[in-house]
């Protein structure tokens, strides 16, 4: 990276460009971000303080490079104030917001922690936390939806079908917070067995499904598939496939007597078929 060539016309720039960014003008937060700017700035070269490099940018350095004061009341108005909007108090979020409160409020002159200047400003500090993380959670449970409604929308039926293979980070995402994907689509208004029944199986397909479903704990006892996975049950009974629901959970590497009979060995080995057969 070429060095800086520095002027007085460069150092106005560079602090019109901070001010641009919502970024404070005070020295201390300049030096964090910017510091060769702090210090060429001052120098006598340039402008031999910083005060006066702010001012010649064209800000009233009174008026707009102001340390706050902190005061416990202020700070305890602060954490009110977000709180009224919403905002989210945990340490993390409030770091990004407002670093200089939450850094405050931890200064021993004050409160010396977050949660006893949170609780002073009459907040329950685990209720808080409790209630952020289930939002936090719903908003993630919502960004999933709103994916499966997006590829539904754009009809990539095969796409939601098969997304164990499509899309598997967003499969993966699905399954661990709302336990399965079958849930999460039903979670997006979409009737699962619909889609599903658009699938255009193969006999890899229909053994990796079996298996998932296994490894979910699913029942697989035939009654079970008939009623919640119609088009997985119909293709592997097909004679172009296994025949017969009991071939294909066999095939699956599962043993159907033990399975019936509520026996269940070790979770089976997942594996992506490597090549699907041509219909």
């Amino acid at each position: 990276m070429p060095r800086m060539r520095w002027s007085k016309e460069k150092i106005i720039e560079e602090i019109r460009k901070l001010a641009e960014q919502g970024q404070s003008l005070n020295i201390a937060s300049v030096r964090r971000v910017f510091s060769p700017l702090a210090s060429i700035a001052c120098s006598r070269k340039y402008f031999g303080s910083w005060r006066a490099a702010v001012e010649a940018a064209g800000f009233n350095y009174d008026d707009i490079v102001k340390v706050r004061k902190w005061t416990k009341e202020r700070i305890v108005e602060e954490i009110k104030r977000l709180h009224s909007e919403g905002k989210d108090l945990r340490p993390a979020a409030v770091s990004k917001i407002a670093p200089r409160l939450i850094t405050a409020a931890r200064d021993p002159r004050y409160f010396g922690s977050w949660r006893v200047a949170v609780e002073a400003a009459g907040i329950n500090y685990d209720e808080m936390v409790k209630r952020m993380q289930e939002q936090s959670l719903e908003q993630i449970k919502q960004g999933i939806i709103d994916e499966i409604r997006r590829l539904y929308n754009e009809g990539k039926l095969n796409e939601i079908s098969s997304a164990w293979k499509t899309h598997p980070q967003l499969f993966r995402r699905a399954r661990h917070r709302f336990g399965s994907w079958q849930k999460a689509i039903e979670a997006a208004g979409l009737s699962y067995s619909d889609i599903v029944k658009r699938r255009k199986w193969t006999k890899e397909q229909i053994i990796e499904e079996i298996k998932r479903l296994y490894n979910e704990g699913k029942d697989l006892r035939i009654s079970v598939i008939q009623k919640e996975y119609p088009s997985l049950l119909a293709s592997a009974q097909s004679k172009r496939y296994f025949g017969s629901w009991r071939a294909a959970v066999e095939a699956a590497g599962i043993d159907y007597e033990g399975m019936v009979k509520g026996r269940r060995p070790k979770v089976i080995e997942e594996a992506m078929p490597e090549q699907s057969e041509s219909n």
